[in-house]
């Protein structure tokens, strides 16, 4: 992006993960990092908020994090019947159901895929072969990772001791292979020594849900620049973050969405007088990573999203709703 420095954060995962690598949580934790840690400013975290009040030029944009070489998939509409026929031939599709519904299912894909297909109009019969060519890597990278239901005993912190009854909690653990992850992060505020510090301060306290018990660890590297160039002639952009539209943005494209019921971190997770007893925020919808947008005016300068103001009786709380957004060509099937 002009005007913006450009970064790629690289993670490799030491432990279990309960919270998954979103843009608004990653966002949190950088806020937590600037509050905790020692600046020149008496309130470095309220003078870097305060930039956000230029929303068309925002201090810091940050994506989701996506396994290592991967991005997410372009949220465009299904291949048809004919083309699918076309593509696998007509007499194969009982034999390659599996396949189909899984390449239908599957949200990521490879890299080098995904700048293949920025080269030109995405359709979505082109999509579809791209991720059936890669459909040996992409299983792999599922098998490198997997999601189990860990039990866990109901603790009465009052009384100090466990109780009857267990509650259960999804967790996600990773191969070596499939523990590494990229972030992209464009600034204009912050130096590459600052976002080393910050980085370096969410590594030792741990990321997400239950760090306090070593959940979320993980180590890290910065390097400058992005491998995701944009379209030669985009007429829609992708965002690589959670995202809500500001009022004037584009919302004509295709989506899926997300319900967050947002939970406030640090000092304010245990519900302190600032925040009036309660940690959470009221709950939103938010586009997800991959969904689509067409906008003919899309440039590389152009802001979408905001941070949202009305989130916590707490009128200072906000929540970051910014897209990250990548232009690409994509077939309008609107027109």
């Amino acid at each position: 992006m002009k005007d913006y420095r450009e970064y790629t954060i690289e993670i490799t995962v030491k432990s279990p993960l309960i919270t998954s690598f979103q843009s608004d949580t990653l966002f949190g934790h950088i806020c937590w990092a600037i509050r905790f840690l020692k600046w020149k400013e008496e309130n470095k975290l309220h003078e870097f908020l305060s930039h956000y009040d230029n929303q068309k030029h925002p201090p810091l944009l940050i994506s989701n994090g996506f396994p290592k070489g991967y991005l997410p998939k372009p949220i465009i509409p299904p291949v048809t019947q004919k083309e699918l026929e076309d593509i696998i031939g007509k007499d194969n599709r009982v034999e390659k159901s599996f396949r189909i519904k899984t390449i239908k299912k599957i949200n990521l894909m490879p890299k080098e895929s995904f700048t293949f297909l920025q080269q030109e109009i995405i359709t979505p019969s082109k999509l579809f072969r791209v991720l059936d060519e890669r459909y040996e890597d992409i299983m792999h990278l599922e098998k490198e990772r997997q999601s189990i239901i860990v039990q866990h005993n109901t603790i009465n912190r009052l009384k100090g001791k466990v109780e009857a009854g267990l509650y259960s909690q999804e967790e996600t653990f990773f191969n070596e292979d499939g523990s590494s992850f990229e972030i992209y992060l464009v600034t204009d505020y912050f130096t590459l020594e600052d976002l080393n510090r910050i980085f370096k301060y969410i590594s030792i306290e741990g990321f997400g849900r239950d760090k306090s018990m070593g959940k979320g660890q993980f180590m890290f590297e910065i390097k400058e620049g992005m491998d995701i160039p944009n379209s030669p002639k985009p007429n829609a952009f992708i965002t690589l973050s959670s995202y809500i539209p500001s009022d004037n943005d584009p919302t004509r494209g295709y989506y899926s969405i997300i319900h967050k019921f947002g939970k406030l971190g640090g000092l304010y997770a245990k519900g302190i007088p600032e925040v009036y007893g309660n940690p959470f925020k009221i709950p939103l919808i938010m586009f997800s990573a991959g969904s689509t947008f067409f906008d003919k005016n899309f440039s590389q300068n152009q802001i979408y999203g905001s941070l949202l103001k009305n989130v916590h009786k707490n009128k200072n709380i906000r929540h970051y709703a910014f897209a990250f957004p990548i232009g690409v060509t994509v077939e309008d099937r609107y027109e």
